[in-house]
């Protein structure tokens, strides 16, 4: 089975074609009460080593940047998003996030003992293959990665997939342009790519928001978004999701989340 392909509408301004992905409308403040709220934060706080040298590869507003950082751990932040480092330097101009290619580091090899990647790698149409390697020749021999990407859940492919695909079909027919924006993979084949790069998977999660907040059904069902609450359900969304989390965890997540080891070279 191959990833599924999510389009988005193409945009023609140039602050559209720009590199990278634009925040606007969003709050540093905002993005740094989620991280108290998603359930990879416990896994961060398990494995990064204390000690050691972070970096943070896609790192958007800097939302775990600051967290982590607030934390006591040593943590840097790079981003090809030009608007999003200055808003993250706004906020604190101190803060060790720069602008910087995750394909093609200024860092030398090996500089780092964990990588953070949070919903970066997905992005590139060709794949994620040459992220991958880059995050390896960033990490020392015995480093650890920390990686989370969209996962094909059962419900997107039988619900929200489809639905996806009749309704950029139906858009199409009346002249709306689609541009590629980000694969969801099975965790098998996911967990492939790693394998290739030189990973060995110590642990994978399901990657979402803690009740009330919710990212998987948010994400794709836009009928049970709450009316009054961002991140949050309706009545019918939160009936759905405890359903579906009694049964599993991995039914209605948003992603999922592995720690991984770099293999020696």
């Amino acid at each position: 089975m191959a990833p599924y392909k999510i389009y988005c509408v193409t945009e023609s301004s140039p602050a559209a074609q720009t590199h990278g992905q634009c925040w606007s409308g969003e709050t540093i403040a905002e993005n740094l009460e989620l991280c108290n709220v998603q359930t990879i934060l416990p896994q961060l706080h398990r494995h990064l080593p204390r000690g050691g040298r972070i970096l943070e590869s896609g790192c958007g507003l800097g939302r775990w940047v600051f967290s982590l950082r607030d934390k006591g751990f040593d943590i840097t932040g790079i981003d090809l998003a030009a608007d999003a480092v200055d808003a993250a330097k706004a906020y604190d101009p101190a803060a060790p996030i720069f602008v910087d290619d995750v394909l093609r580091s200024r860092f030398p090899d090996k500089s780092f003992d964990a990588v953070i990647s949070l919903g970066v790698v997905e992005h590139f149409e060709e794949g994620p293959r040459a992220a991958l390697l880059e995050v390896r020749r960033l990490l020392k021999n015995g480093g650890t990665l920390f990686i989370s990407v969209p996962l094909q859940t059962v419900v997107r492919r039988w619900f929200a997939h489809p639905v996806k695909d009749l309704y950029r079909w139906y858009r199409a027919r009346r002249g709306v342009r689609f541009e590629f924006e980000e694969y969801r993979f099975s965790r098998r084949e996911f967990e492939a790519y790693l394998d290739a790069a030189g990973f060995d998977v110590l642990s994978v999660i399901p990657d979402d928001f803690l009740p009330p907040k919710n990212l998987g059904l948010y994400a794709d069902f836009r009928f049970l978004h709450s009316k009054h609450r961002k991140w949050e359900l309706n009545a019918a969304g939160r009936t759905l999701a405890s359903a579906l989390r009694s049964i599993s965890p991995w039914l209605g997540c948003a992603g999922a989340h592995w720690v991984c080891r770099k293999r020696p070279d």
